[in-house]
Order: structure tokens, then C-alpha cells, then sequence
């Protein structure tokens, strides 16, 4: 299995803020004892990525913004596979499914 300073790289030289959302938050589902919510910094991260791929237009967000912020999403998790397990995938996506549609 890949390490996810490894990945890191990979993706950093295509897509910093991809690599960097990755990053974050595949480090906050591999913590031994992760905290109940990821922290701020992990959180922008995430939406960082986001706002860069999905520009908010509405305050607050429409459900089809959400909608196109989830989906979004799904690649962080999709670059996430080589270092996450099938579980691990899973509850990465639900916590990102949360921040899509939770901006506060």
C-alpha cells in the first residue's frame, strides 16, 4: 500500500489543492482515535477544493450547489483509495458529504 506522504506528491504536482484536502482528511480518518468532527483546518481544506471546483453563488447554498459540492467530493475520496481501506473510504465520504453541505 501507498503511504500518503507518497500520494501526496502525486497528486500535489496535478492538483495542490486536491492533493492538500487528500491529505488532510485521509490523515484525519487514519487517526488511531479521530476526533468526533474533523478539525478547522482539515474542514477548509475541503472546502478550499471545493469552492475552487464548485464557486458558491448563493448565500446560502442552493440543495443543487450542495449537490454539485458532494459530488465533488467523491474525488477525494476516489484519490484516496490507495491509501484507505473499504471502510475507511466509507466514512471519508460520509464526513465529506457533511461538509458539502454544511458550510458553517
Amino acid at each position: 500500500m501507498m503511504t500518503l506522504q507518497e500520494l501526496n506528491g502525486i497528486i500535489a504536482r496535478r492538483d495542490p489543492l486536491l492533493a492538500n484536502a487528500v491529505s488532510q482528511m485521509a490523515g484525519y480518518i487514519k487517526e488511531r482515535f479521530p476526533a468526533a468532527y474533523p478539525s478547522r483546518e482539515q474542514t477548509e481544506a475541503v472546502n478550499t477544493y471545493l469552492d475552487g471546483v464548485c464557486p458558491p453563488s448563493h448565500s446560502p447554498m442552493t440543495e443543487s450547489e450542495c449537490e454539485h459540492r458532494r459530488i465533488a467530493s467523491q474525488r477525494i475520496t476516489i484519490a484516496a483509495i490507495r491509501v484507505l481501506d473499504s471502510w475507511e473510504q466509507g466514512r471519508l465520504q460520509d464526513v465529506l458529504d457533511h461538509i458539502a453541505y454544511d458550510r458553517d
